[in-house]
């Protein structure tokens, strides 16, 4: 059965608006456009964080009730991740993996195939932040989110389910040290973005905001004006703030706080204007793909999409792409 935080409305909507988000971020040369690309790691990250700590809540309450033991919670959780996640991300290595037979692709040596094909991106990238990783430096995420469950789902099936909320307290103050500590060094700025206790801290505030499921929140704290302005809040940071990039590279991350409060307000509201946009057909559609959307996106370009275009006698006028002299 799927988790009661999975039919939450307007969650497939909030998905789509991170990765797309990530899209322009990758595809356009917008002013200090990789900002909104974290943003919206940033707000997949957090709501992976709300969805995987109120799973593994629930399994844990099974295991405190004696209908079911932590080993067997444990095993089912990896099988069920394993199914969700590993198909499409490995099949698409293994494209690559076979077209390297032919050809060679930047940032898709055999010891960076191999890196990725056990999850270690994040950590690679970390130690080599001035690298040409190509079209693969979006795997980073995915590497830290399967660090995380390694380490976050035996913390929680063998810990008292009470324990949850100082669990992710936890991991969100290790988090903001780690990022103080990276950048009072001096660390490289593409470093400390793909650092795994960062990413972590920020997981963990999507655990602590399940972890208030028994919270009774005023009534103007998840209104539709406090809503909107969470949301609107999440679009603009990187559009103001983005731009001073030393700033950003310090207090950005902590936007994930943002994105911690406007989830929990839609969970906690689902009758207001903003729940029903995000659960839009156009943007519930797009959220429900939006994993296989963020593993793919940065294989397609509009350019290849013109060339195939124009092998089917297909010309657009005026191109998508303008080339440069």
């Amino acid at each position: 059965a799927r988790s009661a935080e999975d039919r939450i409305a307007g969650f497939d909507g909030v998905r789509a608006i991170a990765v797309l988000m990530v899209f322009i971020s990758h595809k356009t040369t917008l002013p200090h456009h990789d900002s909104y690309g974290s943003v919206g790691v940033w707000l997949f990250l957090v709501l992976s964080g709300m969805l995987i700590s109120s799973i593994l809540s629930e399994m844990r309450g099974k295991v405190e009730a004696g209908t079911q033991s932590s080993w067997r919670s444990m095993r089912d959780f990896y099988l069920r991740r394993s199914l969700r996640i590993f198909p499409l991300y490995y099949a698409c290595l293994g494209v690559f993996a076979l077209g390297s037979l032919f050809t060679s692709f930047v940032g898709f040596s055999r010891m960076e195939a191999t890196i990725y094909a056990v999850y270690g991106t994040n950590i690679y990238y970390e130690m080599t932040p001035t690298a040409d990783h190509g079209h693969f430096g979006h795997l980073w995420s995915l590497a830290a989110e399967e660090q995380f469950y390694l380490l976050f789902a035996p913390i929680l099936l063998f810990t008292p389910r009470k324990y949850l909320a100082r669990i992710c307290i936890g991991f969100m103050l290790a988090g903001a040290a780690t990022l103080a500590w990276l950048v009072s060094v001096g660390t490289h700025p593409n470093a400390t973005h793909v650092d795994p206790l960062i990413a972590f801290g920020m997981l963990g505030v999507g655990g602590f905001i399940a972890s208030l499921r028994n919270f009774k929140p005023p009534a103007w704290l998840v209104g539709v004006q406090a809503q909107m302005a969470a949301g609107l809040a999440l679009i603009a940071i990187p559009l103001i703030f983005g731009y001073f990039r030393d700033t950003w590279n310090i207090w950005g991350p902590l936007t994930c706080t943002v994105a911690g409060l406007f989830l929990f307000q839609i969970a906690r509201n689902q009758k207001t204007p903003v729940v029903a946009f995000l659960n839009l057909w156009p943007l519930r559609s797009l959220g429900r793909v939006s994993y296989a959307f963020y593993i793919l996106h940065q294989f397609v370009h509009f350019y290849d999409v013109e060339a195939v275009l124009h092998k089917l006698h297909i010309d657009i006028d005026p191109p998508l792409v303008v080339q440069s002299a």
